[in-house]
This record gives C-alpha cells, structure tokens and sequence, in this order.
C-alpha cells in the first residue's frame, strides 16, 4: 500500500507538457497584393509612356509651361525691379531691326526709346525701332507679352506660322502706323538647323536682345551661335544674365562690392547643389551656367564689354550674381 501512494504522488509531481496552440490559418496577404499591383501598373504606365512618347512629352512641357507662367506672374515684377537699374541703359541703346530671344512677359519693353523721331542733341535725327521680333516658346506667357507691348507703343502681330490665331489678330492691327511687334512661338534651342522662319526671313538684325533667358535654353553656345548669325556686321547683342558665381578676384565684378563680404566659393556650392532640382520648379532655369564666359571667349565678336554684379542683400541676390553688357559682332 506505501508504494501505491509513492507511485501516485510522483505521477502528481509530474510536470504538465505545455499545450500547443491550435492551428490558425494565415491572414490574407494584402500587402503583397497591393505591391504586386502597383508594379503591374508602374510597368503598364512605362509601356503607355513608351507608346505614346511624344504626345505625352508634349502635354508634360504645357503643363511645365503653365505652372512657370503662374510662377513668372507673381516673380516678374520683383525680378524687374531688381535688374532694371542695369537693364535700362542698355535697352535704352536699341534701334532699328530688333530680334529679342525668351521675351517673356515683355516687361523691359517700356525701356526701349520711345517714339521714330528721336533726337540726339546734335540734332541729327536717329533711326527709331523699325520692326521688333519676340520670340517667346511659352505661349501661356503671350497674353501679357501682347498687352505690355501695346503698351509701349507697338503695333502687335502673331507669327502666321507659329500662332494659329495669328490671321484673325493680324487683321485687327493692319491699318496701324506704329512700329510692329510680331510675337514668334519659338526658340533657337534647335539652332542652327531649324530657327522659326520668321526670325530667319526678318534677318540680318541691328539688334538682338536676351534678358533672363540662358539660364533656361537647352544649349548656350546653340543659341549664342544662331543670334550672332542673325546679326548684320556691326550688329550688337545686348543681354543681362544670372549666372554662376566667377571668382573672387573677378575683375569684372562692379565697384559697390567689396571683395570678402560674402563666401563666393560656399554661395558657388550652393548654386551646383540647387541646380539638380531648380530647373524642375522654375521652367528649366539653372543656377550653374557660366554665360558670361562663354559671350567673352565666343569668337566672332570684334568687342564684349561686361561687367558682374554680385548682390549679398538676400538670397536670391546671393544664388543669382548677374551678367550685362553688349557683343558686338566683327565686319564681314
């Protein structure tokens, strides 16, 4: 009998087996359908793209070209007051056959001499604007080009080419005696295999006018190449740029800085950096090009005379030095 209840209290000792958990079946796998969807349309989308690339191309540069015309709309004004203080000797220089490449809003427009009947102080009368080409690429930016030349005294027509508008709007300013304007929708991003046969037609010009622009053509030296062609012998190309910062010791730079009040190479960083998104937000302009440079070692010109002003009142002044002067193209 003992050993009845030894045996018994030692099964009771025993320790119990942990129970295993019941089977449960595995949730549904959400995630992975949600992923496997998604490259399914990414992939279906590439092939659309690929289809379909150049309709597509052309409805992604509208859409860019009407938020940079909202984005202009509110910038304009504050770049305009910024950069006459230079801009307005230079265009006050312009006569005769004008060409002007990126014309924008046509704000400097009402820099421009005033008038046919000019006189210089001699008395001796000097040829007035007799015709003025604007190219501008940016159609939703040709409304207020159009408003602001009238403005300043323009007779306003549209490139029949270029413009499908063009008959009805021309018909309109026929009977005007002022100086025309004709608005082109172009570049010479193509230079020189195809610049708008407009401006091709209307060349050789006394003048060529490029105001805020290379910072956001696809090619500088395209683009500077086709408007020195475009010049008669003697002809001038007047232009004021944002650029990447030069030197310290730049000699160009004007009087009112004084060397040491900013880091240039540090700023010079900043504009590389900047550069990889700006263009996307700001209709293709880039912080990094050297313009000046490339006017002064451009051969063809029998002069350049440019100076650099290098602003430290703010940011945008410190990320965009500017560059102004006038190329004159050499004597055939």
């Amino acid at each position: 009998m003992p050993r009845e209840k030894e045996g018994n209290s030692s099964q009771q000792q025993r320790p119990r087996e942990p129970q295993r958990p019941a089977h449960t079946a595995e949730p549904y796998p959400w995630r992975r359908v949600v992923f496997g969807c998604l490259v399914v349309l990414l992939c279906w989308g590439i092939g659309l793209y690929r289809q379909n690339k150049v309709v597509a191309d052309a409805k992604a540069k509208r859409l860019q070209d009407w938020a940079f015309s909202k984005l202009w709309s509110h910038m304009s004004t504050q770049n305009a007051e910024r950069v006459d203080i230079y801009r307005k000797p230079l265009w006050a220089q312009v006569q005769g056959n004008v060409f002007e490449i990126g014309a924008g809003h046509g704000e400097p427009l009402m820099l421009l001499p005033r008038g046919k009947s000019a006189l210089t102080k001699d008395g001796t009368g000097v040829r007035g604007i007799t015709r003025y080409i604007a190219a501008e690429p940016n159609s939703f930016l040709h409304g207020r080009l159009a408003e602001n030349a009238a403005a300043a005294g323009f007779s306003v027509q549209y490139d029949a080419n270029t413009s499908p508008n063009a008959a009805e709007f021309n018909a309109a300013s026929a009977a005007s005696k002022l100086p025309v304007l004709t608005i082109v929708n172009g570049t010479l991003d193509n230079a020189p295999a195809v610049i708008p046969k407009f401006v091709r037609d209307h060349a050789p010009y006394d003048y060529a006018i490029g105001s805020m622009v290379m910072c956001s053509v696809d090619n500088v030296q395209a683009n500077l190449q086709a408007i020195q062609d475009l010049l008669a012998p003697g002809g001038k190309f007047i232009f004021i740029e944002h650029v990447r910062h030069t030197d310290e010791g730049d000699s160009t730079v004007s009087a009112e800085y004084k060397a040491g009040l900013m880091d240039v190479s540090k700023w010079r960083r900043v504009q590389d950096m900047l550069t990889s998104v700006w263009p996307l937000l700001t209709g293709n302009c880039h912080l990094d090009r050297d313009t000046g440079r490339l006017i002064r070692e451009m051969k063809g010109w029998s002069s350049v005379e440019l100076q650099t002003h290098r602003g430290t009142s703010g940011v945008l002044d410190k990320l965009t030095p500017l560059v102004f002067g006038i190329a004159t193209k050499a004597a055939a």
